[in-house]
């Protein structure tokens, strides 16, 4: 690995890749029959994950340095349409928080509930949760709860005028909730008509979560990243899928929810950066979520 990847990586808060980079220094001819292979394969599955995890050095550092990560992902199209293939590379980029959404969530998570009966009532309006939930349905209610708990974001307009979105815009930029059979290629139809009708404040910016059925118990969860309906096994699943898969593309938290996003960020994952961006309440929840 030559210095200036090494400078780059510095620069990019991702010195954790280098042992990666050198461990997979792949050749240009090494990677362009790799990159080839698996534009035209899904399978074996054993060898699209191999040949992603080689590759992933390198992916990651045009992910970091292109503006239109569109361009790499026709490259790379297993990163999305492959299960898993987010998380690996998230997984290489921070080989230490891969599984803390995880690890910090269950009965720290719960603690969320608990600092919530102490902000007063008001989210009580916005969203109804059963007094009797089972530890499962307990974990699913804490995510739901924070687009009502913590503030929602600004939106700017190309003129500079800031326009505050409302609890429930930051609560489906987060998880959009729809009836069990919705339609996912109707869906995906109506999020692009929506996407390039309200380019300037479209709600349901990618990457989100998608949730059919009731949100204590939903029957499907998808991740929606580019266009496409990645479905996980679970709500909490898909939530860390889509975290990862903002610092995997590069791209900023949509600003409706983004203090959700930095919530999960700091009390969760313990990923730094935007430290100084902290919401007051925000920084409030993350203190007594960390709390022994």
């Amino acid at each position: 690995m030559d210095d200036f990847v090494k400078e780059k990586l510095a620069e990019w808060g991702l010195s954790s890749l280098k042992d990666i980079f050198e461990q997979n220094d792949l050749s240009d001819a090494e990677s362009t029959v790799m990159v080839t292979w698996l534009k035209g394969n899904r399978q074996p599955a054993t060898q699209v994950r191999d040949f992603m995890l080689k590759t992933a050095p390198r992916r990651l550092k045009l992910l970091q340095e292109c503006q239109e990560h569109g361009e790499v992902l026709m490259e790379y199209p297993r990163l999305l349409d492959t299960p898993g293939m987010v998380e690996q590379d998230f997984e290489v980029m921070y080989p230490s928080k891969a599984t803390k959404l995880y690890e910090m969530w269950g009965s720290k998570g719960r603690r969320v509930l608990q600092w919530a009966e102490t902000q007063g009532s008001s989210w009580k309006k916005y969203i109804t949760i059963p007094d009797e939930l089972t530890e499962d349905q307990a974990d699913l209610a804490v995510f739901h709860i924070l687009p009502y708990l913590l503030p929602p974001g600004f939106h700017q307009s190309a003129q500079g005028k800031r326009t505050k979105f409302s609890k429930v815009e930051a609560a489906r930029a987060f998880i959009d909730i729809q009836p069990v059979g919705t339609n996912i290629p109707q869906y995906l139809r109506l999020l692009e008509m929506d996407l390039e009708a309200n380019q300037e404040k479209a709600i349901r910016k990618q990457p989100y979560v998608l949730a059919l059925g009731d949100m204590l118990s939903p029957t499907q969860v998808f991740l929606m990243a580019e266009r496409l309906a990645i479905e996980h096994d679970s709500t909490i699943a898909a939530i860390d899928a889509c975290f990862k898969a903002f610092y995997v593309l590069n791209i900023e938290y949509p600003p409706a929810c983004k203090n959700v996003w930095r919530f999960l960020q700091h009390a969760c994952y313990g990923v730094e950066g935007g430290e100084r961006e902290i919401n007051p309440t925000v920084r409030s929840l993350i203190t007594a979520m960390k709390k022994e």
